[in-house]
């Protein structure tokens, strides 16, 4: 295998960019096939050509991610970059607990995905088989997955803090917007339920529909946040 070095590999940007390089771990990947390399730039954020060890430790993924890309040569690994003050002291917490630098984010997701997704089904069950005992448990799965939404949004804050230092991301920027948009419906819903209807089954179809229409809505919501979440931990081209 070839050796580089740091500054072979960003004579390769100057050279017209091609092959497309990376550096992890003191061996050299050719990514050229992976669309979200195209440009050298991954995330907006991870540029190629350069040593990207620090930045997979911190990634949502794993080191697996690389084997599908040929392996080319090594390369001198550069020093690991240093935080300090408060950033240092969480760090070198992380150092210790490697297990709340990626999990409780992915974790806690799984809440509001899985109750949100639930309340519409349960919903339009209840409406088939006119069943109150349904209807009262999909408002329940609202009411518990609205509650669990802010510890995901939370998390994820400290996620994109940790991993990207709150670098500017398409994915992370639209899953951002839609947690909120999906808290305040979610919100809205519930207010909806409690005081208007009550008694879902005392009122009229187009009311319930109207509802339910709310419910399905923040579903596909909760859904294709979920979907932008797995692009970010799995992202197969």
């Amino acid at each position: 295998m070839k050796r580089f070095t740091i500054q072979q590999l960003q004579d390769h940007e100057r050279n017209g960019g091609r092959p497309v390089l990376i550096a992890v771990g003191g061996k050299v990947y050719d990514v050229s096939s992976s669309q979200r390399w195209t440009a050298g730039v991954h995330m907006k954020r991870h540029h190629a050509w350069a040593d990207l060890t620090n930045d997979i430790k911190a990634a949502p993924h794993g080191m697996d991610v690389l084997d599908r890309f040929p392996l080319i040569g090594t390369v001198e690994e550069l020093p690991q970059k240093q935080f300090t003050g408060f950033r240092s002291r969480v760090e070198l917490w992380l150092e210790g607990h490697p297990f709340f630098r990626r999990h409780p984010h992915p974790a806690i997701v799984h809440f509001p995905l899985g109750l949100l997704l639930t309340a519409p089904l349960l919903a339009a069950l209840a409406y088939f088989f006119n069943s109150a005992a349904t209807e009262w448990a999909s408002f329940c799965c609202l009411v518990l997955g609205v509650a669990t939404v802010p510890m995901a949004i939370a998390t994820g804050y400290v996620t994109w803090w940790l991993n990207y230092e709150f670098a500017p991301s398409a994915l992370i920027l639209r899953k951002r917007f839609l947690g909120w948009i999906a808290l305040f419906l979610g919100v809205a819903l519930i207010l909806i339920r409690a005081s208007l209807m009550w008694d879902p089954f005392s009122h009229t179809f187009g009311q319930r529909l109207g509802y339910f229409f709310g419910l399905a809505l923040l579903s596909l919501i909760t859904a294709y946040i979920g979907y932008l979440g797995g692009k970010l931990t799995f992202p197969y081209d």
